[in-house]
């Protein structure tokens, strides 16, 4: 299987980088974006509680 997704002008590699630390460990979709597990622990440490309205809203998804 090939690491590239061919758009008739765009090449993009898998798997991606962090787009804030360009790291290429555990990188994954968060708040919109691709980071690693560092950057969204660092996210979530200094900005505590501003994704417990969306797991508000998952858990009544799942109720």
């Amino acid at each position: 299987m090939s690491n590239f997704i061919v758009d008739s002008a765009n090449i993009v590699s898998f798997p991606r980088p962090c787009s804030l630390c360009e790291s290429m460990e555990n990188v994954q979709k968060f708040a919109g974006l691709m980071l690693c597990g560092n950057c969204q622990e660092n996210i979530r440490i200094t900005n505590p509680g501003i994704f417990e309205t969306n797991t508000q809203i998952e858990q009544k998804a799942q109720d």
